[in-house]
Parts: C-alpha cells; sequence; structure tokens
C-alpha cells in the first residue's frame, strides 16, 4: 500500500510518499505474527523563478531512413544487418533454437554513429538518437 501527501508553504512543497509492506511469519512458539514495515521517500520541490514557468521536454521521435514496408509475421525477429538490408531470425521458443537468418528486403541504409536503427510498426527501417550517459 503507498501514501502520499504533499506539505506546503510559500517557499518549497515537500512531497511524503509513504510505502507501507506487510509481513507474516511464525514465531518459534508457531505463532502468528504480522508486522508492517514503512519507509518514507522525501522529495523536496522548489519553486521555478517567474522567467523559468514555461518548462519545456524535448521528446526526440524516430526518423523514418528508408521505406521498405516488411510486413511482420509473428515469431520472428526484424533487424537491420550490417550490410544496411532489412534480415529476419526465428525467435527461440522453449525446447526450440532460433536462428536461420533470412534477408527480407534490399534498404541499403549506411549507419551513422549515435543512433539506434530498428524496423518500426509499419515496417520501415527508422533510427532514433542512443540515450548516452544519465544526468
Amino acid at each position: 500500500m503507498k501514501l502520499s501527501f504533499l506539505i506546503s508553504n510559500n517557499l518549497k512543497s515537500t512531497l511524503i510518499v509513504r510505502r507501507i509492506q506487510e509481513d507474516k511469519y511464525l514465531d518459534k512458539k508457531g505463532s502468528a505474527v504480522v508486522q508492517f514495515l514503512t519507509r518514507d521517500i522525501e522529495f523536496t520541490l522548489y519553486p521555478l523563478p517567474k522567467n523559468q514557468s514555461n518548462i519545456k521536454m524535448e521528446v526526440s521521435m524516430a526518423e523514418v531512413v528508408a521505406n521498405t514496408g516488411v510486413s511482420k509475421d509473428k515469431g520472428y525477429l526484424y533487424y537491420l544487418g550490417k550490410d544496411g538490408n532489412v534480415w529476419r531470425s526465428q525467435m527461440a521458443r522453449a525446447g526450440k533454437g532460433g536462428g536461420n537468418a533470412e534477408k527480407v528486403a534490399d534498404a541499403g541504409v549506411t549507419r551513422e554513429s549515435g543512433y539506434l536503427y530498428f524496423i518500426d510498426k509499419n515496417g520501415n527501417v527508422a533510427r532514433s538518437p542512443m540515450a548516452r550517459g544519465r544526468k
């Protein structure tokens, strides 16, 4: 169970998230014991200066690099090979191995460093900037 409450004044706000976990066990005599463990996490929120009241968040969406229009079948993993073409491999399942890569489409994509290349839901080759280094 989680409880949250906010304490605020003009200068700052404090958000406290309290997590309550119930722990049941038997003691040495065989009696049932119920113990509640609580953990509080406290966040201090400061107001922004008036000139920074609008925060903009940048979300980098993927860009389509090549229109291949590959139709995806279930049970296969589709990827951009080292040669710049679209390939697929059968996914491994319990008791069965995967593999047996086969070329699906010629895309002729040349990779640039710093991007993650993938096949999007429309079957096109797309890329997105890699998230490097956390802040």
